[in-house]
């Protein structure tokens, strides 16, 4: 009965402290909230003897990726996967790699370091809507992205500051540069955000295999070379650590060969940024805030882009009837539909050599274009591109690197007569190792079936090889005149068209 009693009274008590909170003004409502939330937390913080620390995916307002997620993710797929229930395995393009095995989301794996445990659990992205769990490789699309937590005891926080995580980032660092692989990134739009994604990049190019006069390619890798020791030169002038290359010249001269023989020699990561997903400027902040040191980061075709990034000097009226800077006209590329992309020139040059260029060091941004003359003024004036560099027609030097590559060869009869009808005509280094192909049987055909007489594999090779050279440089040589002889004959329209003028001046 006292126990009956006891419950009645309290309820009683309670009935009239929710009484009493429903007549306080609003005012005291909102202090007493203050209070209680500011307390509370001391006090569980108190009597709980663990503390936490969060490592979230993205950093600084979710403007750029948190590279020390990266760190726990490798370091945790190293040293604790064996003790994880929850896994998730993924397979890359090579089928022939083994599958990545990574932890999976809301997986608890315990840490040890010098007696002291630490507990590590990989949280979900949190969705907007719903309060529930999602996954998606996209930011944007939630409002808080993935995140580590690490729980410790209070006693260790000095052994996790000082000593813990830093050795997470060393052997971070260390499976990194074990594991390097060079990356070939884009970047995709969804649901209005933009991100970066990779795949391993392996161009088979390299400047010895570049169809490009040979002093030419000396002086482009001194420079880069020089470029990659620099850290220290550009220090002292006070310019970022950063090199600009605006690469000319016909369809099918080798810019594409050029940017993957810059990769390879310099080991660099490459971005290729399309400038049509992205929505505004801030968008294309966030990306190139989001590369790496030590990439090369490539805009092909910038003068098909500028033509829609800028006007020319003439000005562009506005409805209103108002001229507009040209550094300020947007580009508007997707057909006329809501989501159209608004970069201006002004933000695209920020980042080249203006305030944005500081953030972030040994960086190459390599423009293409097939047609110099069309490029606005600001994008190429002294000091934004620092090397200008023609891909030209082929040349004698060029097509001896294509004929060393393709053939094997490094002298035949016929040289003298190609390098002097290349000098007569405007042909590319891809047209000419198109024709430098051989169009027969290939050469591992015939060793695999007689590969059990090596002397006669041999001869039987070397015959080929030869034979395979004649017939495909005597094919150049007549495409070759071929082209000679449609260049010295006007087209049709060209002979009718001086046909109408002498007509009408009789």
């Amino acid at each position: 009965m006292a126990t009956l009693e006891t419950w009645v009274g309290f309820g009683s008590a309670m009935a009239g402290v929710g009484l009493l909170w429903s007549r306080m003004p609003e005012h005291v409502h909102e202090e007493a909230r203050y209070i209680i939330s500011s307390v509370v937390p001391m006090v569980m913080s108190y009597f709980n003897p663990y503390e936490q620390i969060t490592v979230s995916e993205y950093g600084g307002e979710r403007f750029r990726r948190n590279k020390m997620f990266d760190a726990v993710s490798t370091y945790l797929r190293s040293a604790c996967l064996g003790s994880a229930t929850k896994l998730k395995a993924e397979l890359g393009n090579n089928i022939r790699d083994d599958p990545l095995v990574i932890l999976d989301e809301n997986q608890e794996v315990v840490d040890c370091l010098d007696g002291a445990r630490m507990w590590w659990r990989l949280y979900p992205k949190a969705s907007k809507n719903t309060g529930s769990t999602i996954i998606s490789m996209f930011p944007g699309d939630t409002d808080e992205p993935r995140c580590y937590r690490l729980v410790f005891h209070k006693r260790h926080r000095q052994l996790v500051l000082k000593t813990y995580l830093p050795g997470v980032i060393r052997r971070w660092r260390e499976l990194t540069a074990k594991d390097r692989q060079r990356l070939l990134f884009t970047n995709h739009s969804r649901q209005g955000e933009s991100m970066w994604t990779s795949v391993p990049y392996n161009p088979p190019a390299t400047f010895d295999m570049l169809a490009m006069d040979h002093a030419k390619k000396v002086e482009i890798m001194d420079d880069l070379r020089a470029f990659q020791k620099g850290k220290e030169y550009h220090s002292k002038v006070g310019k970022p650590w950063k090199r600009g290359y605006l690469l000319h010249g016909p369809p099918g001269t080798g810019k594409t060969t050029m940017i993957g023989s810059m990769a390879n020699f310099l080991d660099y990561d490459v971005y290729d940024l399309d400038l049509t997903s992205i929505k505004d400027n801030a968008e294309l902040r966030k990306l190139f805030l989001d590369t790496t040191d030590k990439s090369i980061i490539v805009i092909e075709d910038i003068d098909a882009i500028e033509v829609e990034l800028t006007t020319k000097r003439k000005g562009i009226k506005m409805d209103n009837g108002e001229e507009v800077d040209n550094n300020h006209v947007v580009v508007e590329l997707s057909n006329k539909t809501d989501n159209k992309s608004k970069v201006t020139l002004s933000g695209l040059l920020s980042f080249v050599d203006g305030l944005w260029s500081a953030c972030g060091s040994e960086r190459v941004f390599v423009f293409t274009t097939n047609h110099v003359d069309r490029l606005d003024p600001a994008l190429i004036r002294p000091g934004r591109m620092d090397n200008h560099i023609e891909m030209s027609y082929c040349r004698l030097d060029a097509f001896k690197v294509l004929a060393k590559s393709y053939l094997d060869i490094t002298e035949h009869s016929l040289f003298g007569e190609i390098g002097r009808l290349l000098d007569e005509t405007n042909t590319t280094p891809a047209d000419v190792a198109d024709n430098l192909m051989p169009r027969g049987k290939k050469n591992g055909e015939i060793s695999r079936l007689v590969d059990d007489v090596d002397g006669v594999a041999d001869n039987l090779l070397r015959c080929k090889r030869k034979r395979d050279a004649d017939e495909c440089l005597a094919g150049l040589v007549e495409a070759l005149k071929k082209a000679k002889m449609e260049s010295a004959t006007p087209p049709m329209d060209t002979i009718e068209e001086e046909a109408n003028k002498e007509e009408h001046c009789s």
